[in-house]
């Protein structure tokens, strides 16, 4: 039952934000079907929808969500969610490198490293929502994680994202 969890709010974003996922992960699928003329506009639009589902996401969650799971699990230089900010690291490179081969039009290259970053991603999120959510979910009320994380950035920049 998901909504007596502390996490509750920060899984249903998760979803939406899966979802938009696996819609950009199907329009890198069609990237070969794309006319040639199409393909790096597509390139460069799949880039911008990832980067405006991702970068928010991976910000807010450094500033609020990993500094309460480190409280709980294990503060310092060797904090918990440590490993987790070296992914969201990881992510940022990916994308960064993604946007730049977009100029180079080539589909199937473009492809093949998008579909690596949503994998890391979607391991990425895995982690997240089997390791550290349910810290937050035995050691904080609904109440207490709201209070700690806020509504997450969707509430600030309006609705769609997470």
């Amino acid at each position: 039952m998901l909504s007596g969890l502390a996490t509750a709010p920060l899984r249903r974003a998760r979803a939406r934000v899966r979802e938009v996922l696996d819609g950009i992960s199907e329009r890198v699928g069609a990237l070969a079907a794309e006319p040639a003329a199409g393909r790096a506009g597509a390139m460069r639009a799949i880039v911008a929808d990832l980067d405006a589902c991702l970068r928010p996401h991976l910000d807010w969650e450094e500033r609020t969500v990993h500094p309460v799971v480190d409280k709980f699990a294990c503060e310092g230089p060797a904090a918990f969610s440590a490993s987790m900010r070296y992914e969201h690291e990881i992510i940022q490179r990916s994308l960064t490198d993604l946007e730049r081969r977009t100029g180079a039009g080539d589909a199937a290259t473009f492809a093949r490293h998008a579909d690596r970053l949503l994998g890391v991603l979607f391991a990425h999120f895995e982690l997240e929502e089997e390791v550290l959510f349910p810290i937050l979910d035995r050691t904080m009320s609904p109440e207490a994680f709201r209070t700690a994380v806020g509504d997450g950035p969707a509430a600030r920049r309006g609705a769609g994202g997470s």
